[in-house]
């Protein structure tokens, strides 16, 4: 299986951020992380992917684009088969 560059949208106070930052860390997985809270190019992007602005009340960070699939949240069992 191909191994997938992912996309990770997050947030420095976000519990699930980390944890997902950390368990792909661990795995060696390609990713590039954005911080939607200083970065305003990637708060746009994820507004657009979301389709609201409020993105940190929607709790669906941390938001991982990998083609065109976007994941919400952190479930070791929905982002394996991406990670190859």
């Amino acid at each position: 299986m191909a191994t997938y560059k992912l996309k990770v949208f997050c947030t420095p106070f976000c519990p699930k951020c980390s944890e997902l930052l950390a368990y792909l860390n661990k795995r060696k997985v390609n990713y590039v992380s954005f911080d939607i809270d200083r970065d305003d190019n990637a708060r746009k992007e994820v507004i657009k992917i979301v389709g609201n602005d409020d993105v940190e009340s929607l709790d669906k960070l941390p938001i991982v684009v990998v083609g065109d699939k976007v994941l919400y949240g952190f479930d070791k069992k929905e982002i394996g088969p991406y990670l190859g």
